[in-house]
Order: C-alpha cells, then sequence, then structure tokens
C-alpha cells in the first residue's frame, strides 16, 4: 500500500504541468514501474537522504565512477553545496549508499606515501540509477526541486563522447529539464567533465547541441538558445591514480591529492572565485593556458613515465615503484628534465617557476609506495607515446640551438628495443597483430616471477625471458624485426632501420633535416648495443645519471625557491586536533583566527574595552571587535593581522576581504566540513604532519591522552608536561583524583606512564617557568619526595622544577627512549588581566639547559627560546652537545625581522642541523600563512647563502639545494630523533 501511495503521487507529478516537464516516452511508465521504484529504496530513485539536502543542492554528477567521487565531488561539496550523484548504468552505487542512509556519506581512501590511510566522508544529496527506469525518471525530475543548482558534474570518457551517444542523450535530456524548470537565471550552469580527452567541453557541447533528442524536443529553438545563453561547458584536464578498497570495489583508494588533480578552463567567469582556492583544483581563467597545462603534463609526467618503464621492464622491474632507491632511474628522470624536457619553458614562454613545481611534484608521486603501476601496462602503445610526450621534448632542445642529451637518445633507444621482435613469432595474425620480446637476462639474486596476462590478452613469461606486445597497427615492430634476427644488428642496420622508424613520426624528417639525421644515428647506435646483448640498465648507468646538475648564479634564486615551495615540511610544534577529537579542540574558521590572543592583546592595547568587558562577550561579538578595531578602522600591518589576510586569500576570499564582509567570509566557513578542512590546511600549507602537545593535565584533554582516538594520518602526538615544570598543582591534583590516583609525583608518573602507552607520543615536551633553574647535584635524587603529598593541605614544599625533572621527566624520558623537548624564557602573567594573551618574554636560562645536556648524555634534548637575546648563545650551545637539536622561532620570535636574523644566525653556525621553523598554531587555518610567509623567507636565505658560497668557487647542485630544504623542513628533526647517542 505505500509503495502504491508512493508510486502514484511521484506519477502524479513526474509528467504534470506543476512539475514543468512535458509528458514524454520517459515518462509513460505504467504504475508497477514505480512500485519497483519503492521497493528498491530511496537509495536508487534520488529521493532526498535529509529533509533539506534538495535546498542545499548546487550540483548533480552524470556518473558515479571512483575519480569523480575522489576529486570532483569533494571539490564541490567543500563550496558549501551538497551533490546528487547518479550511476549511468547498473545499481552498485545505490546498494552501497543504502547500508550508509544514516550518515549519507560514501568514503575515498587517500593513501600517504608512510601507508596511513587518511578516510574522507563525502555527504550525498542523494543518489539513484538511470539502470533503472523509474530511477531515471526520478533523475529527469529533478531539476525542478533544485532551485540551486549551479554544475553538473560529467564521467563521461572519450568513448561516451559521440554523436548521439547514452550519456550524451541523457545529458541533453536533463538540460532541457533544466530549461523547462527555468534555472539558470542567477548563474550559467557549468558542466564539469573529468577525462582527459583534450577539449573535451567543447566536444561534449557540440554533440548535446547536434543529438537528436536537442532537434526533436518541442521548442528546440527555444531550448538551444537557452543552452548557448545560459550553459557553459567547460574543458578540464585530470590527474589522480585512483584505484579501490580491497574487497570494497565502490569505496574510491586515492593517491595524495595532486596539486593539479582538476583543472578547468573558465573564460567566461562562471565559476565561483573560491573553487580555485579547493586544494587540487586550479582554475584558468584566460586563454590557452589549460593548453599549457596539457603540454606540460604530456612532456614532463607523462613523458618521464614513458622514459622509464621501457627500461625497467626490460630489466625486470615490473612496478614503477622500483625507481624508489634505484641508483639511476631517478637520477636518470633529473637528467632528462633538466637537459631535454625543461626546454619548455622557451617554446611554450612559460616562466621555470611554474614548471619546475610539475616535475618535482611527479617525482614525489613516483615514489609513493603504495601506488605503483605495472611497467608493461603503462608500455603500451610505444610508437604513439614516444610522438605525443618525447619528441616534442626533442624539437624544443633544437629549437633552443642544441643537441638533445644522451639521456634523450637512450629513452628513444630503449623504447626501439623493446619494440624490436626477437625469436618466434606465432601471432603475427592476430589483428593487430601480437609480436613477442625478449628481456634482458636475469641477474642471479632476480626472485623467480610467474607469467602473468598484463593486459587483455598479452602476456610476461619472466621465466622463458619474453613478454608479448602490441604497437599500432604492427608496422614499426615489422620494421624493427630484422634486426631481433640473428646477426642482422650491424650498426649500419641499427642507424638505417632507425631512421625509417623514426621519420615515421610527424615532423621528423632524419633525411632532410641534419639535427634529426644526427639524433637517428645516436638512437641507432645505442639501440645496436642493446640488441647485441647489452641491458638496457647497463646501458643506463654507463651514460652517468648520478653526475651532480650544476646551477650558475643566475639560476640560483629561480631554484632554491622551486624547491622550498614543494618540499613538505613538518611542523614540530602545533596545538592543533584533528576533528575525531570534537569541536571543543578541533578549532578552525574566521572567529577563532580573530580571537586568538595575538590579535586580542594587539586590539585591547589600543582600544577602549576593558579586558573583562571584551571577555565577557561571546566568541562572535569579540571577533567582531576585533576585525572593526584591527582590519576597517586601520590597516592590518602587524604579522598576526597580515597573517589573516595571507590565509583568506590562500582560501579564494578575496572578494570578501576587499569588501571587509566579516559575515560573507563567516558564511563560506559554515559551508566546510571539519574533517576536509583539516586536510585541506595541511595541503595549502603543504605539509607531512603535524605534532599535537597533548597536555594530560588540562580537563579537555586527560581523556584523549589515556584513550585517544584513532590517530590520523597527518598528525604525530607529543606529551605536554608544562603544568608539571611550572607547578600548577591544584590542576596536577584534579587530574590525579579524577584519574584514581594519589595527589604525589609517583601518582603523575603513573599516570604519565598510561599516557604515553595509549598516546604513543614522538617527544616528551614543556614549557620552562621564568626562573628555571637546573645545577649539577651530588648524590641520587630524595626518592621520598616521590610520595610526598603535593595539594594545599600539604605542609612540605612543593617540588621544584628541577626536582619534578630528576624524578619524573627523566626517567620516563630514559625508560621510553624519548627526546624531551623544552619551550624556555616564557615569563606568566605579565598581565594577568589579558588571560593567555598576558604572557610576556623572560630569560631562557640556558646555563641550566646546558647543565641538562652534559649531566644527561644519553638523553635527547629538543629546544627552543622565546626571547630574541637568548637566540645566539642557543647555537652556540647546539653546536657543542650533539644530544641537543634547536627548533624554530617560537611565539614572539615569530615575526619576519626576527626569523629572518635568527635563522641567518643559525645557518652560520649549524649548517643545516636545525629545524627551520614551527608554527605553534592553535588554530588549522594558521598553518596557511605561517608557512606561506616562513617559506618565502627560508628561500631569500638560502640563496644568499649559496651565492656567498658560489663566489669561493664552491659549485652548487640542485641536488644539494634539494637535500638542503629538506633537511631544515624537518629532516635534520627525523634525523636526530634516529641518531643513537
Amino acid at each position: 500500500r505505500i509503495g502504491l501511495q508512493f508510486a502514484s503521487r511521484l506519477y502524479s507529478t513526474a509528467g504534470s504541468a506543476e512539475a514543468g516537464l512535458p509528458h514524454h516516452r520517459f515518462f509513460q511508465l505504467d504504475l508497477w514501474t514505480y512500485i519497483v521504484m519503492a521497493d528498491v529504496g530511496p537509495t536508487f530513485c534520488f529521493a532526498p537522504l535529509d529533509e533539506a539536502a534538495f535546498e542545499r543542492t548546487t550540483a548533480v554528477c552524470l556518473g558515479t565512477g571512483r575519480f569523480l567521487r575522489a576529486v570532483l565531488v569533494p571539490a564541490l561539496v567543500e563550496l558549501g553545496g551538497e551533490v546528487v550523484l547518479a550511476q549511468t548504468r547498473g545499481t552498485s552505487f545505490g546498494a552501497y549508499m543504502q547500508g550508509r542512509k544514516d550518515s549519507r556519506t560514501y568514503e575515498v581512501d587517500t593513501v600517504l606515501q608512510d601507508g596511513k590511510v587518511l578516510t574522507s566522508r563525502v555527504p550525498v544529496a542523494a543518489c539513484g540509477s538511470l539502470g533503472v527506469p523509474a530511477g531515471r525518471a526520478a533523475f529527469m525530475a529533478l531539476p525542478a526541486k533544485l532551485p540551486k543548482l549551479r554544475f553538473v558534474g560529467l564521467g563521461l570518457t572519450e568513448a561516451g563522447i559521440v554523436h548521439n551517444g547514452k550519456s550524451i542523450l541523457d545529458l541533453a535530456e536533463f538540460l532541457h529539464a533544466c530549461f523547462v524548470a527555468g534555472l539558470a537565471k542567477e548563474h550559467p550552469l557549468s558542466m564539469v567533465n573529468t577525462d582527459n580527452m583534450p577539449f573535451n567541453g567543447d566536444a561534449i557541447k557540440n554533440h548535446v547541441h547536434s543529438c537528436d533528442y536537442t532537434q526533436g524536443v518541442p521548442r528546440s529553438e527555444e531550448f538551444q538558445q537557452w543552452l548557448r545563453n545560459h550553459v557553459v561547458f567547460h574543458n578540464t584536464m585530470v590527474d589522480r591514480i585512483t584505484s579501490h578498497r580491497t574487497g570494497q570495489p565502490d569505496v574510491p583508494r586515492a593517491e595524495p591529492l595532486p596539486a593539479k588533480a582538476l583543472v578547468i578552463e573558465d573564460l567566461t567567469g562562471a565559476l565561483p572565485q573560491q573553487l580555485g582556492s579547493v586544494p587540487g583544483v586550479v582554475v584558468r581563467s584566460k586563454p590557452k593556458l589549460l593548453e599549457l597545462d596539457i603540454a606540460l603534463k604530456l612532456r614532463i609526467a607523462n613523458g618521464l613515465h614513458t622514459a622509464m618503464v621501457y627500461a625497467m621492464s626490460l630489466g625486470r622491474i615490473f612496478q614503477t615503484d622500483g625507481c624508489i632507491g634505484h641508483p639511476d632511474i631517478l637520477p636518470y628522470l633529473e637528467q632528462l628534465f633538466e637537459r631535454d624536457i625543461a626546454h619548455a619553458c622557451t617554446e611554450l614562454s612559460m616562466p621555470r617557476l611554474q614548471v619546475t613545481p610539475v616535475f618535482s611534484e611527479w617525482m614525489s608521486r613516483l615514489q609513493h609506495p603504495h601506488f605503483g603501476l605495472g611497467c608493461l601496462f603503462v608500455c603500451q602503445n610505444a610508437m604513439q607515446k614516444m610522438g605525443i610526450r618525447l619528441l616534442p621534448s626533442v624539437k624544443a632542445t633544437l629549437a633552443a640551438g642544441e643537441e638533445p642529451s644522451l639521456f634523450m637518445v637512450f629513452a628513444l633507444a630503449v623504447i626501439l628495443r623493446f619494440l624490436t621482435p626477437v625469436g618466434e613469432q606465432t601471432k603475427l595474425s592476430e589483428q593487430p597483430p601480437v609480436f613477442v620480446g625478449h628481456l634482458d637476462a636475469a641477474k642471479d639474486d632476480t626472485p623467480a616471477v610467474d607469467a602473468w596476462e598484463y593486459t587483455p590478452g598479452l602476456w610476461a613469461h619472466p621465466s622463458e625471458g619474453t613478454y608479448e606486445f602490441r604497437d599500432g597497427d604492427g608496422l614499426v615492430p615489422m620494421l624493427l624485426r630484422p634486426l631481433g634476427r640473428p646477426g642482422g644488428c650491424s650498426v649500419a642496420a641499427a642507424v638505417s632501420i632507425t631512421s625509417d622508424v623514426l621519420s615515421r613520426l610527424e615532423g621528423f624528417d632524419p633525411r632532410g633535416c641534419p639535427e634529426h639525421g644526427r639524433l637517428a644515428r645516436a638512437v641507432g647506435m645505442m639501440l645496436q648495443r642493446m640488441l647485441q646483448g647489452e641491458p638496457a640498465m647497463h646501458v643506463l648507468a654507463s651514460l652517468r645519471p648520478q653526475q651532480p646538475l650544476l646551477l650558475q648564479e643566475k639560476q640560483l634564486e629561480e631554484a632554491v625557491r622551486q624547491e622550498v615551495e614543494a618540499a613538505e615540511a613538518v611542523d614540530v610544534h602545533t596545538h592543533l586536533f584533528p576533528a575525531g577529537h570534537g569541536t571543543q579542540l578541533m578549532r578552525y574558521g574566521i572567529d577563532a583566527m580573530l580571537t586568538y590572543h595575538y590579535l586580542v592583546s594587539e586590539y585591547l592595547a589600543t582600544s577602549t574595552d576593558r579586558p573583562a568587558e571584551f571577555y565577557a562577550l561571546q566568541q562572535k561579538e569579540q571577533a567582531e571587535r576585533v576585525w572593526q578595531g584591527l582590519f576597517v578602522k586601520a590597516s592590518p600591518i602587524s604579522e598576526p593581522c597580515r597573517g589573516v589576510l595571507t590565509t583568506l586569500n590562500a582560501l579564494g576570499l578575496r572578494k570578501e576581504v576587499a569588501a571587509r564582509d566579516l559575515e560573507a567570509i563567516r558564511t563560506w566557513y559554515e559551508g566546510q566540513d571539519e574533517e576536509m578542512f583539516n586536510e585541506k590546511m595541511m595541503r595549502l600549507a603543504r605539509l607531512r604532519y603535524v605534532v599535537t602537545s597533548h597536555d594530560p593535565f588540562d580537563p579537555r584533554e586527560t581523556a584523549s591522552c589515556l584513550e585517544p582516538p584513532t590517530q590520523a594520518p597527518r598528525y604525530r602526538s607529543a606529551l605536554a608536561l608544562d603544568k608539571l615544570l611550572e607547578g600548577d598543582w591544584s590542576a596536577i591534583c584534579h587530574t590525579l583524583k579524577e584519574a584514581g590516583k594519589p595527589c604525589t609525583l609517583r601518582g603523575a608518573t603513573e599516570l604519565l606512564q598510561r599516557c604515553l602507552e595509549a598516546l604513543q607520543p614522538i617527544f616528551l615536551t614543556a614549557a620552562t617557568p621564568h626562573a628555571f633553574s637546573y645545577e649539577q647535584l651530588s648524590g641520587s635524587p630524595q626518592e621520598e619526595l616521590l610520595d610526598a603529598a603535593l595539594d594545599s593541605s600539604s605542609a612540605q614544599q612543593p617540588p621544584t622544577p628541577q626536582q619534578v625533572l630528576d624524578l619524573v621527566v627523566l626517567p620516563l624520558c630514559r625508560s621510553a627512549g624519548l627526546p624531551l623537548s623544552l619551550r624556555m624564557g616564557t615569563q606568566r602573567g605579565v598581565c594577568p588581566e589579558l588571560r593567555m594573551a598576558g604572557d610576556g618574554v623572560g630569560s631562557a636560562q640556558l646555563g641550566s639547559l646546558a647543565q641538562l645536556c652534559r649531566g644527561h648524555p644519553q638523553i635527547k634534548f629538543m629546544a627552543t627560546v622565546l626571547s630574541r637575546g637568548d637566540q645566539h648563545e642557543a647555537a652556540i650551545m647546539a653546536s657543542k652537545f650533539r644530544n641537543l637539536h634547536v627548533w624554530g622561532c617560537w611565539w614572539y620570535c615569530n615575526n619576519p625581522s626576527v626569523v629572518s636574523e635568527v635563522t641567518a644566525l643559525r645557518l652560520e653556525m649549524l649548517g643545516t642541523g636545525f629545524t627551520f621553523q614551527t608554527s605553534s598554531a592553535r588554530v588549522h587555518d594558521q598553518l596557511i600563512y605561517k608557512w606561506i610567509h616562513a617559506r618565502s623567507l627560508l628561500a631569500k636565505l638560502l640563496t644568499s647563502k649559496y651565492v656567498e658560497l658560489m663566489s669561493t668557487g664552491w659549485c652548487v647542485s640542485r641536488g644539494d639545494v634539494r637535500r638542503d630544504v629538506l633537511r631544515l623542513l624537518g629532516g635534520a628533526f627525523e634525523d636526530f630523533l634516529a641518531k643513537p647517542l
């Protein structure tokens, strides 16, 4: 009965005037169809999964492919809207969502390079299947129910972008429903496809306009005019390796989001400005820029992939992640890029600063140990790839007046070696013909590998030393076949046949162009070496790919900036909690930024508000007063104010900031999902991970120290003991009583041991009090103090910081093998009425740090100091004690003038043996500005140091720069943690 009622209601509106849709063949369905739809459930027939979901829906996606759900849908959700997903065939996604109706989300796994998995949950407004007749009818009825519809996502591959293709007809019909519903009055409808077919938007537009549905529908001319005026078909480029979770094909499993996972051409300004700030999304608003993105992807990412897989396959390295740690493969790719591919800068009129990041990111992606591809699979269509991916770099090199390098010669020759049939050929009659090639001889330690089918119809037989392959119509392998016969590979024959083969590439004329002739001869001679039995990997090694790529002084500034911008950093000191810790601890948003203690103290210093009155206000009102006082009625010149602006600019809120529109900024933040926002901040700041300080004596954090949620992938933990060293015995005793522990140092030790086991921190950390002192004592610590009462009822003096260190902290460090990180020089409560904003600067008492390092040589210490005046002494101390590592410019030192001075001092005294910077952030948004500003300063400082080195005659390579940058941005810290004392 319920099914009949539901079906009757749907049928009565599906083709009614109220729905704004005509009664045509797709709505002439019998009642039984709707009963079936009611029976299969709401996730098959586009029923809203939340009552108000359609009011928030801004996008409909025609397709549910894993790439579309891993890239486009999350990007659209980040804009603050919701998305309807339509499976074009089958019902698997509806079945998957049927089991997730309560959360109405699907999952996406992002596998980080360390193997940790970040699982995002993406909300779905509704979903269904066009493969179910009733679902199809419901889908075509959606436009009348979606007043805010602005985007249509498409998952069309090249095979589906054809005249009168099913998906084209579905799209045309859906757009007609949008036309009838009167949509796209305020904003045009944007069609965004997720495929790499060149100019895919233009092609889809042409097919939609010319298809039979558009031409034959009532009011056809009016509909076509509406399409021209109110629908934008964007050209796109996409790039993210995506598979699926093991055993769960409906859950995308993807590599970390590339910088250009989705590039969208928007020449008319149809897209919202904020879309360009979504990680992984690039919006191109000028002609030809998308073409340049495509050219760079083909030449750099695809070209390097092509250059390596043939040599690896012949050398029996069958997965692309086999390049990790290989002595020659990655250096070869770097040589190829620098000597040949980089000439694209001149040919395409692009600054090197836009080209190198594409290379750096691709090299990082190649080294992801959990996303290797099959080399033989990538080897398909070899000659086509040579012409599209490598030949443009050859031409650019020649146009620059230089000869292609030996590394490019190798890249071409090894492809021809792969395409040379060797031995008996039994499948030449197939269409297209299948050839057999020979792998290079296996080394004695090469593990045995069974035969496998690497793509339908093609097999690899490593035990027999053979592989099968196809290439186009088979003409190139047939031309090369004589070289694979015994005695058929003389130098003359190899050069002659190579010239014939390469002449098949468009624009390559070895007989008419001397430069092309010289290249063909070099390729032929190298091919002859390999066919005569020299393994491809031996030939590569003989080219010395590890030779340094030295920089000229004029290249230095750009090279340093590129490496600093590309490197992922480690933020060793933050107070940032992932979303799993709850809203009380996970802080983000414009109000949190504006009420941060830096800005509060700056505001209260000049305003008429009294601190007590200000703190009595709700956070929203506090933020409004700070905004008015520091951003509207004054220029936001201070570093904390500039930081807010840098952050908002990076988030794409330039228009809102220019209008000084705080409410519009808040509205944007309201549309952000906490968990996705966390990852967004990490990516915009380019961080590998952050270290969060967990305070077990803070009642808001105690539970998460004893029973922490599952650790989020980009977060590590440090156990914060500030209250112990600063003697906040009231807070400590309260925590110990709540945990059922005695209010003694022994009770504190037992609690901390539980925290260490549960939290698994990578170090302990504490701020030292202003009067901190640590002296060398004769004899052992007074262990009777372990059981002395700490609460106010005790007549004994509370333990000193030294006693706390000797009896509790240092023994924990020793037993757990963990460093102690000290933040030194804080003077608490200089102005108590300002609360946290009232702390000041004092002396770090670095003699005590020296005594700690000297007295405990088997314990590692990390340190930062708050006073500018203590920095010189701290650097000297770090140069004396191998168990001491200095890090960052903390708190009041985190201003550009001080950071520049302190970092220059440390570089001059410690080389790269320190950690350059940390954010000390308490609000996630602060990561953006603190790291953008820090990287800018580091690039300038390093450039000046390398110029000084070059003036002595010392040569600097790009590899030197990359190594040094990685050390300063976290590598030295990790080396310090790992080194034995």
